[in-house]
């Protein structure tokens, strides 16, 4: 289990590590509007299909998330990782709430996707998921 503990953190962490130094370097905006573009032209391409595959990719990613956070909790003994690790489960438990909510919104034609994504919400997220892996993976290969 520490080693699916291994691979979910190293996805994690190569996955966030683009939007985490485009968040470094200050150029998110032209980042985060790439995303809503691609996003945008996947949902024309893919018509009324899109939101079945938005959904089942909301609903895989927190399952994706809990399982990593289990396993953190449950192979790391770490105090002070556990105390970041609820800091986390937190943080991530209002994201997925806002992201439900605005697509929910969006699908019902309340909300443009635009109105989707708090960005700075994202942006926290992005670097307290990439911090938390990073130091999981440092104490897998170190302790």
């Amino acid at each position: 289990m520490q080693v699916m503990l291994g691979i979910i953190a190293c996805l994690i962490f190569l996955l966030y590590s683009i939007y985490f130094i485009s968040i470094i370097k200050g150029t998110t905006r032209g980042f985060e509007l790439e995303i809503l573009r691609s996003l945008a032209d996947w949902i024309i391409v893919k018509g009324v299909s899109a939101r079945r595959y938005i959904w089942v990719m909301f609903w895989t990613s927190l399952l994706g998330e809990i399982t990593y956070i289990y396993l953190s909790l449950a192979y790391i003994p770490n105090p002070v990782m556990r105390i970041l690790t609820a800091l986390v489960i937190l943080m991530e438990i209002y994201h997925f709430i806002r992201i439900a909510i605005g697509l929910k919104r969006f699908f019902s034609g309340k909300y443009l996707l635009s109105q989707i994504f708090d960005w700075r919400l994202e942006r926290a997220s992005a670097i307290v998921l990439f911090t938390h892996s990073f130091l999981v993976l440092m104490i897998l290969s170190f302790f």
